[in-house]
């Protein structure tokens, strides 16, 4: 693979200069990509208006195909700042311990590929927060999920939060208990929508493979340990029902990885109407106040 030199990264944060710097030679020796030195700081901007107005003005290129190498050039720039931004953000998140050799090569390569695209703050930041983590904890992460980030923007991320949101930890696993349905008993649209949580974000969520949602009826699971976390509370099921009914929605392998990067936001309008459901689905749930940061997933 051709190697160039672009972006300097010497004005990025120094959590560590083993740890910035082993990531760097990583990524790069994956890429083909160098370095400068950090104590060299080149004017890129001022390069790359230098390049774009040389080749502007070079009359041996006639206007059609002066005007695609510009439009290229800048195309390239563009996806490689954006790279160097996930990157940025990847390296605020890395662990001191970290192997990064560990990390698979191909996996980095089709990273990058996808992450090029992306031009929302937002998504740089779950993008980046995907980065450190698969460094943190190789093969966690897999294509298809980056598959999946890739067709999602900002709008569809923030709707999935929602998800997120409806998510208990009950170690050592993360359920979602969701149950929108105007069932017998069970009444609970209205309530959903005033948190804009519509059918439509389901149905979508459903579509890239993030959930699997059931409109007439629950998912159901056999859980033998019914003590579930939410936030700074914990909740137990006093019944000997063995099968829980989870609501409309089950997460997928790639909804749960997306799970451990999109920031968690506890709402209590959540738990009131799943503490509800419960009492009516006959689980009596009984609701404890612990001291914990509010992050066991």
């Amino acid at each position: 693979m051709e190697e160039f030199n672009l972006v300097n990264l010497g004005n990025i944060g120094e959590p560590a200069a083993d740890v910035t710097n082993n990531f760097i030679n990583k990524v790069s020796s994956a890429l083909g990509w160098i370095f400068t030195p950090k104590n060299i700081k080149p004017a890129i901007i001022d390069a790359n208006k230098s390049i774009i107005e040389e080749i502007a003005h070079r009359e041996d290129i006639n206007p059609i195909e002066r005007s695609a190498i510009i439009s290229n050039y800048k195309k390239f720039v563009k996806e490689y700042k954006n790279q160097m931004d996930v990157m940025k953000v990847a390296l605020e998140h890395l662990n001191p311990n970290y192997e990064p050799e560990k990390v698979n090569d191909d996996w980095i390569t089709f990273f990058f590929d996808k992450v090029k695209n992306v031009n929302e703050d937002y998504m740089k930041a779950i993008w980046g927060r995907i980065l450190a983590g698969e460094f943190n904890e190789p093969n966690t992460y897999t294509k298809q999920l980056l598959h999946t980030m890739s067709i999602m923007d900002s709008r569809i991320a923030k709707r999935f939060q929602k998800i997120r949101s409806s998510c208990f930890f009950s170690p050592p696993i993360l359920l979602a208990f969701m149950y929108r349905t105007n069932g017998d008993g069970i009444k609970n649209i209205k309530a959903y929508d005033k948190m804009k949580i519509f059918i439509y974000d389901l149905r979508e969520l459903d579509s890239l493979g993030l959930i699997q949602y059931r409109f007439s009826d629950f998912h159901t699971l056999v859980i033998k340990n019914k003590v579930f976390y939410y936030g700074n509370k914990v909740i137990k099921f006093d019944t000997d029902k063995r099968t829980i009914a989870l609501g409309n929605v089950a997460l997928t392998s790639v909804g749960k990885q997306l799970c451990r990067i999109v920031p968690m936001e506890y709402d209590d309008r959540i738990l009131e109407i799943c503490l509800d459901s419960w009492k009516k689905l006959g689980y009596n749930p009984v609701v404890e106040m612990i001291e914990n940061d509010g992050n066991f997933s």
